[in-house]
């Protein structure tokens, strides 16, 4: 599920020493895949003012010649927090610096209520298509939990390292599904 492309992504992309940032609160097993993958989580607090949400200064001045991805969980578990389009075109342009992957994980896009809008990270503009390795699945939208089905979308240059690890850890998803 959208579980085991996050941690493809992070194999994809993170070698040994390379730093992520990930905004706190954070899922529970972001800082665990990165150090998996031979990384180092860089966890950045994020603050009730700013509705728990990492922001581009922030996320500029946790960078350094390590930093190789951000991890964006946008609406965020266990938060609900959701990143406006100018937030998330404020951190791409912080990331395009450097040629940091974004990861986004989006499994909770249709769980947003009233005005609320999910912006997809990859979405808001070619810089951010370019650097966003977006990952999603069914099980929060569709009821599926437990079923364990999701995706991912990537750059060109990256698919094929995600398709080779998945292709590796997992066979198929069960007919059901």
């Amino acid at each position: 599920g959208a579980k085991q492309a996050c941690f493809n992504a992070i194999l994809a992309v993170i070698e040994e020493g390379d730093e992520v940032i990930i905004p706190s609160p954070y899922w529970v097993s972001y800082p665990e895949m990165v150090k998996l993958a031979g990384g180092v989580p860089v966890l950045v607090e994020t603050k009730e003012s700013n509705k728990w949400k990492i922001t581009a200064e922030e996320f500029e001045e946790a960078m350094s010649p390590s930093t190789k991805m951000i991890i964006l969980n946008t609406p965020g578990n266990p938060t609900g927090s959701v990143y406006s389009r100018e937030e998330i075109e404020a951190i791409v342009e912080v990331a395009s610096y450097e040629d940091i992957i974004i990861l986004a994980d989006e499994i909770y896009e249709q769980l947003v209520y009233g005005d609320t809008e999910h912006v997809s990270v990859a979405s808001v503009n070619e810089e951010a298509a370019r650097l966003t390795i977006t990952v999603n699945g069914f099980s929060k939208s569709f009821s599926m939990t437990g079923w364990r089905l999701g995706y991912t979308a990537a750059p060109e240059e990256l698919a094929p390292a995600l398709a080779t690890i998945q292709g590796h850890i997992a066979s198929n998803a069960n007919t059901f599904s």
